[in-house]
């Protein structure tokens, strides 16, 4: 019982009940009714598709990632990519990016380190498209201090990132000549270990060296946007809200913002929240806010949760297999080794 207590899962649970009691307790059931039976259920079909289109395009790009080390398929990588996104989801704070980095290194046949590279080269890429998305909003939305100030970070974090990323791919052999004159006299294993993680995360973002490839991933990068913007507009057709594709904009933006660093499982009750908050900007009514924040979160989920199945089912694969906190802090902490064996016997042979 008290390991119970210990787990993510089991606080995150709690959280997410919390917060879903204190949006539903309130709420008018017949009025709630009413609002439901007054929806157009036909816009949820483009909604669905739009949301299948987030993770096609984000699926496309990232196997143009992986292309420079090998060529994928792209269904079975599109099964792979969405359930690494449930994976995501599902596993609460940074568990859930430990556990893709798991999943690509053992189902992708990636080394740790270089799928490590390519999640890291895609919240860079997602941190960029937001502050854009948000300049974008801002000419004709003016956001609340807090959130601007949030964004500043990001985009002061994301520009620093890409600067690093170009620094550590312009300078590879030096940083690699440095650490082999200060740091191999010291501890050979060491050195092979670092230098090991210079050559692998750098082949992770080595992409952003080919202008063609850099072309395709931004192009996909905006068409999941799109899409993403896309499924909350044919929602607001649903729910026959008046509400100009900007607000869409606003909505994922503090949605992003407020799930930055997932606290519940599946961002349950935290989700619904933040897109409650964000249509409140706009005068939209407690019940019609709460019902399109379930609405929305079944478009999210529901494509993810199909083509994962696909993954599960041929593969044979429980997410369970990668869901202890134990297992997955160890194994991302030998991220950068795959085995002790391999240092010993490359040190052997130097």
């Amino acid at each position: 019982m008290a390991s119970i207590f210990k787990k993510k899962q089991f606080w995150g649970g709690l959280i997410a009940a919390a917060i879903l009691v204190f949006l539903f307790y309130d709420l008018d059931l017949t009025r709630t009714l009413n609002v439901a039976r007054e929806l157009d259920l036909l816009y949820l079909i483009p909604a669905l598709l739009s949301g299948a289109g987030i993770i096609v395009f984000k699926t496309f790009r990232w196997k143009t990632i992986v292309s420079k080390v090998r060529k994928v398929l792209f269904w079975p990588t599109l099964c792979l990519y969405a359930t690494s996104q449930l994976i995501a989801v599902v596993l609460p704070a940074l568990t859930g990016q430990a556990g893709r980095v798991l999943l690509f290194s053992r189902k992708g046949k990636f080394s740790k380190t270089y799928a490590f590279s390519t999640i890291f080269l895609e919240v860079v890429l997602d941190g960029a498209g937001l502050i854009i998305l948000m300049m974008i909003a801002s000419s004709v939305f003016v956001f609340p201090e807090d959130y601007r100030f949030i964004s500043y970070i990001i985009g002061v974090a994301t520009l620093f990132l890409l600067i690093l990323f170009y620094f550590s791919l312009r300078f590879q052999k030096n940083l690699e000549n440095f650490i082999h004159r200060r740091i191999r006299p010291r501890s050979r294993k060491v050195y092979l270990v670092i230098r090991k993680f210079i050559r692998s995360f750098n082949d992770g973002i080595s992409v952003l060296r080919s202008t063609d490839k850099l072309f395709s991933i931004s192009i996909n990068t905006i068409l999941a946007w799109a899409c993403n913007i896309g499924a909350i507009y044919f929602l607001f057709f649903m729910f026959n809200f008046d509400l100009p594709v900007w607000a869409a904009v606003v909505v994922i933006i503090v949605n992003y913002l407020a799930l930055m660093v997932p606290i519940t499982p599946g961002n349950l009750g935290s989700f619904q929240l933040a897109v409650v908050a964000s249509l409140k900007m706009f005068s939209v009514p407690k019940t019609e806010a709460v019902l399109f924040s379930v609405m929305l979160y079944l478009v999210d989920m529901i494509p993810m949760l199909v083509m994962a199945a696909f993954f599960l089912f041929k593969e044979h694969f429980s997410i369970s297999e990668i869901s202890e906190d134990e297992e997955l802090i160890e194994e991302v902490e030998k991220m950068v080794v795959e085995t002790d064996i391999e240092i010993k016997e490359e040190v052997d042979r130097k």
